[in-house]
């Protein structure tokens, strides 16, 4: 009997599987983000606006758990509106590692003379 009990018990879905929209509540946002996956030849990060309302569409209604969307990945240091503020964005954080490297390159350097 122990057995059949723990094999009838339900668990909620794991992050990531979402119950069905049985209702059809958040269709016009999934319209909105396919459409826009076809005409920007599935290059996601040129929809990103209809990823957030079709996301925060489902949280409001229930159909995912409310979540903080740079956890999904949504967050402001991923909100480029082009390819080209990407670019520079990232650009930009290579730049900030270069100067860090070579700051504690110098810094380590000093200290091994000043050992000498």
């Amino acid at each position: 009997m122990s057995n059949r009990s723990k094999q009838n018990a339900s668990k909620g879905p794991d992050k990531g599987a979402f119950p069905l929209d049985h209702f059809h509540e958040c269709d016009n946002e999934a319209k909105q983000y396919n459409q826009c996956i076809q005409k920007h030849e599935n290059m996601p990060k040129r929809c990103r606006k209809y990823q957030v309302d079709y996301l925060q569409c489902r949280m409001n209604n229930g159909l995912m758990e409310k979540e903080d969307l740079s956890k999904l990945g949504l967050g402001p240091e991923t909100s480029w509106e082009t390819e080209e503020q990407e670019k520079q964005f990232l650009f930009d954080k290579i730049n900030k590692m270069k100067s860090k490297a070579m700051e504690e390159v110098k810094r380590k350097s000093e200290e091994t003379n000043k050992q000498e």
